[in-house]
């Protein structure tokens, strides 16, 4: 994590504890002059046990936090020494992993060690491959059919924490809380870094040849006259694909964060995540899309149903109403 960010992030929290100390002992004082007001001793009886209370709960969490280990981090690969210790730390966390073990994975201290924790990391990568794949398609899905900003970006920023929390599970089944605000600092740096206008462009070389499939080959064949439709489904069809897109790039950096053997420049990783994403992205869209078009599909349907019955209920009242007229002339 950079220093700066560190700083920040760092002053800040001083900060929101010092407000929310002077809440706490303003709120104290208040308590102190209500029960002085019943009796002297009373109110400083009270005082004395709030004042316990609180401290329980300021010092404890931040103790235990004191106390946890550093997070496993990368050394320079040029550090023969350094760089031995960290690959038998590693090691000693992947044996304990159950994914290697139900792989039936297992160390041999005559081989060498970097290959075989490259082959552990790769039964990793398969099962994070799962998760990133299930959260984007749900994203996909979600939003293309919601169509509410507000709703969406709330649903995409819970499914970008849960998304990340399991990645950071699944290469460190027992990460302390250090370790996973490590792992969130550096995927929101990286996916932050102003590369968009390019990553749009790369993003719409592989939709549209996808888009061009579904709409020519299976809108006109599940409604006549679909025109109607087109605009709204590709404009959903674009906009889940965006958010589908962010959640595969984001699950790709924690993975490569998680699983790297050696020091990459974030650049490098936004570059190969949004690479790799892209080339998920199609068969992403390919997979969801038709739920989305039979979706709309059966809404136009019904929609079309029941204003057509409308016209028919009308055209039949002011055929009634007409008669009537007639009758009531003669």
């Amino acid at each position: 994590m950079d220093k700066a960010l560190k700083r920040t992030l760092a002053w800040t929290g001083i900060g929101l504890l010092i407000l929310l100390l002077l809440v706490v002992v303003n709120q104290i004082s208040q308590i102190f002059l209500a029960a002085s007001a019943i009796h002297p001793v009373f109110g400083t009886l009270v005082t004395l046990l709030l004042s316990m209370f609180f401290a329980v709960i300021f010092l404890v969490p931040l103790f235990g936090f004191l106390q946890l280990r550093k997070p496993l981090e990368l050394p320079d690969e040029t550090n023969a020494e350094a760089y031995g210790k960290y690959l038998t730390a590693l090691k000693k966390r992947l044996v304990r992993n159950n994914y290697i073990r139900e792989a039936n994975l297992s160390f041999d201290e005559n081989l060498e060690l970097l290959p075989q924790i490259e082959a552990a990391h790769e039964v990793l990568n398969q099962e994070t491959f799962k998760i990133i794949k299930e959260s984007s398609s749900t994203v996909f899905l979600t939003t293309a059919i919601s169509q509410n900003g507000i709703l969406d970006a709330f649903f995409v920023l819970t499914n970008l924490s849960r998304m990340v929390w399991q990645i950071s599970h699944i290469y460190n089944q027992r990460p302390n809380t250090k370790e996973i605000l490590y792992l969130y600092a550096n995927v929101a740096a990286t996916v932050l870094m102003a590369r968009e206008i390019e990553d749009l462009a790369l993003m719409d070389e592989q939709l549209q040849p996808v888009i061009n499939s579904l709409i020519g080959g299976t809108l006109g064949t599940l409604v006549p006259g679909a025109t109607a439709v087109t605009n709204l489904i590709v404009n959903s069809i674009i906009q889940g694909s965006a958010n589908a897109f962010l959640t595969l790039r984001v699950g790709i950096i924690a993975r490569k964060y998680s699983s790297s053997l050696t020091r990459t420049d974030k650049r490098l990783i936004k570059r190969s995540a949004t690479l790799e994403a892209c080339g998920m992205l199609g068969v992403i869209v390919q997979q969801n899309s038709v739920s989305i078009m039979k979706a709309f599909v059966t809404a136009s349907r019904k929609a079309t149903i029941d204003k057509t019955v409308d016209r028919i209920k009308d055209s039949a009242n002011k055929t009634g109403n007409f008669v009537k007229d007639i009758f009531n002339k003669q």
